[in-house]
């Protein structure tokens, strides 16, 4: 297993850092102090890159990117605006979905818009109710001549407050347990459905809303994948989202190290810089041990996507280790520049704040190790 990073891969890195650190950085603290959700025409900015839409082919826009390609493009996107990311990746994520399994109506009518970014996009699976145990779904779709009729409530959706076009799982049968889920594709405009802001403790530039469906229609059309299939959609790309997780964490670790070098060279106590005493360099010496663990773990994991292997444990060991010591960077970071830490004048105390929540996204960390256990013991510990 060849961990090492081709010319192009590695000058792709290069180019999307440079880019991100003069035209995006300078505008990430404006943007998260008015807690300003990231505008489109930023987002515009990072397409030439492939941020959105890059693994798919090129008649279909893409760039035909493998998995660890666009994942390097996600640590650096991380490494400078975790809210940024968020939006973009959320609108990449459900792009995906509908190019694999949309018919060709309807990748001809939703896919052009999303990889031009003239549609954003959201994806509806976790509910006030509903969350590891996604078979649970509450919402249900009930079908009206050549409509399905939705009710129901989705919560913590990201871009569900300015995305256009989402996913929506919902039961059309329950009696079928998992097998009576289905996906929708819903259109802002065309389908009617409130949403309710949610403040968080992180992602302020990237809005997470409730969303209410009360008798809200959605064409038959509109079906993603077939009846049935909603929830055998929704559990796909798990793998390949949890081995991303590790590269955000990577990326934002990285910019935690970063901060805290930088401010170790110049803070000075004692008629020195801090960076000379031995327990800042302990600090920062742990804090580039873990973030590298985190890198390789998704390289791990990613490696074995681009072979089209399975890599269910990979993808959560990836997931479970990177999110709980992405946290710990942050800390030690934080811990490094004192008071100034925990104030806004610095990036590290939000680098802790966007990535708390990484710990319960993309399946909790205790389920990471339920599903660990269960493929090394052969004995599930739930359902």
């Amino acid at each position: 297993m060849d961990f090492e990073l081709t010319d192009e891969q590695k000058m792709l890195k290069s180019n999307v850092r440079r880019f991100l650190e003069k035209e995006v950085q300078p505008l990430v603290d404006q943007y998260e102090r008015s807690a300003t959700p990231v505008s489109r025409d930023i987002v515009k900015r990072l397409l030439p890159f492939g941020y959105i839409g890059g693994m798919l082919p090129e008649e279909a826009g893409g760039y035909g990117m493998d998995y660890t390609t666009y994942f390097l493009l996600i640590e650096e996107l991380s490494r400078t605006w975790p809210s940024l990311r968020a939006a973009v990746g959320i609108t990449n994520h459900m792009l995906t979905y509908i190019y694999e399994y949309g018919t060709g109506e309807q990748r001809e009518k939703f896919v052009g818009p999303l990889v031009r970014a003239d549609k954003m996009g959201f994806f509806a699976l976790t509910e006030p109710n509903v969350g590891s145990d996604a078979s649970a779904v509450e919402t249900t779709a009930v079908q009206q001549g050549d409509e399905w009729i939705l009710n129901g409530t989705k919560m913590f959706i990201t871009n569900g407050q300015d995305g256009e076009t989402g996913i929506v799982i919902a039961q059309t049968d329950k009696a079928k347990g998992s097998k009576g889920i289905t996906a929708f594709i819903v259109e802002k405009g065309k389908t009617s459905y409130k949403t309710r802001p949610i403040e968080k403790i992180g992602m302020h530039c990237c809005p997470t809303v409730e969303m209410v469906f009360e008798d809200a229609r959605v064409p038959a059309e509109n079906i993603l994948g077939g009846i049935g299939n909603g929830l055998k959609l929704g559990l796909k790309f798990l793998n390949s989202a949890r081995a991303m997780v590790a590269f955000i964490s990577a990326g934002v670790a990285q910019g935690c190290v970063d901060a805290a070098v930088k401010y170790a060279k110049e803070r000075i106590q004692f008629g020195k810089p801090i960076g000379s005493f031995q327990l800042i360099q302990s600090k920062i010496a742990e804090m580039l041990t873990l973030t590298s663990a985190m890198r390789l773990l998704g390289l791990q994991a990613s490696y074995l996507l681009d072979k089209g292997r399975p890599c269910q444990v990979e993808a959560s060991m990836a997931k479970l280790f990177s999110t709980d010591a992405v946290l710990k960077v942050a800390e030690m970071a934080i811990q490094i520049h004192g008071g100034y830490g925990c104030s806004m004048e610095f990036p590290v105390e939000r680098y802790y704040r966007d990535m708390r929540h990484f710990t319960i996204a993309e399946g909790t960390n205790e389920i990471q190790r339920l599903i660990i256990g269960r493929e090394v013991l052969g004995i599930p510990a739930f359902k």
